[in-house]
């Protein structure tokens, strides 16, 4: 659940160190007092670490939360998505959030189903509900893809079937909504 802070955190601790030792060096080529001038980097360092990481954490997460398109999966290369999207998934967009993502592309019924099953097959399992208790199959509701697709502004689905992947203990897990006319899928994924 705390995924998105440690790259911030990380970066942020590695730029400040920095500081404080290119301070504490130019001290001694100055010829400053070196010990002074590391406790007063040090405390700047510190008092500035919060707004410092928070100003990191908006840069580092403009560019891996939003909107994001891919023509095919290998483009992807994040495992948080890669585990709900299907590998034959093509002409791919995706808003990426810190606790999940929403996902449309074009992929045939046969390949969703496929990997679906591939899904269940791994890890079914460890799903803390059974397939059978799911609605797989069954026609998608309306206002559960309206949900999905909300602020988007992709095309609302005519008719649609409705699929899941297994789900975690801590109820990560996606559903899929299949548009067997014009062979688009939404999916929502949640993860913590």
């Amino acid at each position: 659940m705390l995924w998105p802070l440690e790259l911030p955190v990380k970066i942020t601790f590695a730029i400040l160190l920095a500081l404080v030792l290119l301070a504490t060096i130019g001290a001694v080529r100055l010829k400053w007092a070196p010990r002074k001038t590391f406790v007063i980097a040090s405390l700047i360092a510190f008092i500035g670490y919060i707004p410092s990481c928070t100003m990191v954490m908006q840069f580092v997460d403009a560019r891996r939360f939003g909107v994001f398109e891919y023509t095919s999966y290998n483009e992807v290369q994040d495992f948080r998505i890669e585990r709900f999207l299907p590998p034959t998934a093509r002409d791919i967009t995706l808003e990426k959030t810190f606790m999940g993502h929403r996902a449309k592309y074009t992929i045939t019924e046969t390949e969703l189903r496929k990997y679906l099953d591939g899904l269940w097959e791994a890890s079914g399992k460890k799903s803390s509900i059974p397939r059978s208790d799911l609605k797989d199959g069954e026609p998608g509701n309306r206002n559960e893809i309206e949900t999905v697709i909300e602020g988007l502004n992709w095309p609302k689905m005519n008719e649609s079937v409705q699929f899941h992947s297994p789900v975690e203990s801590d109820g990560g897990g996606a559903t899929y909504y299949f548009d067997p006319t014009s062979g688009v899928t939404y999916h929502r994924a949640a993860y913590w």
